[in-house]
């Protein structure tokens, strides 16, 4: 399903190094500790320099606003309160979900290496944004991983129903092989509120069946789309999915849900509950021989690939690898940056008094 109407888009190429100190210096001129704005910075380029830019950069004007807020901490540092041989308890204290993110991620790593699988719930952080990204670290370690959020604002409405009382609700899950990893990363909405937002900002039409108007007639205005609902993907399926996710990753995670989410996401008061996220390593070596059972993937991942591709297709692509190719020719040619996204992250440095690097653009 096409999200956009195709029109041309101004891009600007930048170099991966040039961008990472630039966004560095932003996160550091608004609070975060030089640690915390490193992680940042180079988790959030991620997204852009795989060609996911819904969830990079762009994301920065709400990490700031809750920076300026008193929502998140700069300078926090999570820590494992309480653990078992297989579980973490991660108290994030109020850091940024990037931080929260890697450093469940690794110390997950080493707990699941050790039994064979580890589970960790993360509490007080801010949004992870692409989860895909620390699926990808587990399926780098040999591991499987699986991630789960609940988003917030709310954005999608319940089947049947009209209120957008779910967030986008994704999940990750990633895949060891014997090459380029499988990361699946998906929202449980029928687009990502990123390409809506996105659409909104270059005067565009969204396609049929994403989106809801505040009354419940469906809309194809994406201005429209972000004061009504997105729908569940798939109906009432990715309606079951969705709820399925914010449960684990919400009440079983220690996290609140539901209004009770909107309430504590907007408040810098800790008392009044938490949000969470969910983190789930597993071994293959706790099933048989590793090696033989990325063999086996592999094996399965070429017949997919040599099979017949229906007409127009050059490559039938497993998840995860159209990100790699991207990120690998974007790392010799410069992250693609839209220009709307950089003027506004421009304005953001401009306020913060951080030096703007020149950059030169190009249409698409």
């Amino acid at each position: 399903m096409s999200i956009y109407n195709n029109k041309p888009r101004q891009y600007h190429h930048i170099d991966v190094a040039v961008l990472t100190r630039f966004i560095t210096d932003i996160f550091i001129a608004n609070g975060c500790s030089e640690y915390n704005a490193d992680i940042m910075a180079n988790v959030c380029i991620e997204a852009d320099l795989g060609g996911h830019a819904i969830q990079g950069i762009d994301h920065i004007y709400s990490i700031l606003r809750d920076l300026a807020n008193g929502v998140l901490l700069g300078d926090a540092a999570p820590r494992i309160i309480s653990e078992t041989g297989a579980t973490l308890l991660i108290d994030g204290g109020g850091c940024p979900g990037y931080v929260g993110g890697v450093f469940a991620t690794e110390h997950l790593i080493q707990k699941a290496r050790g039994m064979g699988t580890a589970s960790a719930a993360l509490q007080d952080t801010g949004d992870l944004f692409m989860l895909g990204y620390y699926a990808r670290q587990f399926a780098s370690a040999g591991l499987i991983g699986l991630v789960f959020t609940n988003t917030w604002p709310p954005r999608v409405h319940p089947t049947g129903g009209i209120d957008p009382i779910l967030g986008t609700n994704p999940l990750a899950i990633g895949i060891p092989t014997g090459g380029i990893p499988v990361v699946f990363d998906s929202a449980t909405s029928t687009s990502a509120i990123g390409h809506v937002r996105l659409a909104d900002y270059h005067g565009e039409d969204i396609a049929p069946g994403i989106a809801i108007d505040a009354d419940g007639a469906p809309t194809t205005d994406p201005r429209q789309a972000l004061q009504g609902a997105l729908t569940p993907m798939a109906g009432h399926k990715g309606f079951g999915l969705g709820l399925c996710i914010a449960l684990l990753s919400g009440a079983m995670a220690g996290g609140e849900l539901g209004s009770r989410l909107d309430i504590v996401a907007r408040s810098k008061d800790r008392s009044l509950g938490k949000r969470s996220h969910l983190f789930i390593a597993i071994d293959p070596a706790a099933f048989g021989d590793a090696n033989q059972a990325l063999g086996r993937a592999d094996a399965y991942l070429a017949e997919i690939k040599a099979g017949r591709k229906m007409s127009g297709v050059d490559e039938i692509l497993i998840p995860g690898e159209r990100l790699w190719k991207a990120r690998t020719d974007n790392l010799r040619q410069g992250v693609p940056i839209l220009a709307e996204v950089w003027h506004r992250i421009c304005r953001f440095a401009k306020d913060a008094d951080v030096e703007i690097p020149s950059v030169t653009g190009e249409q698409l």
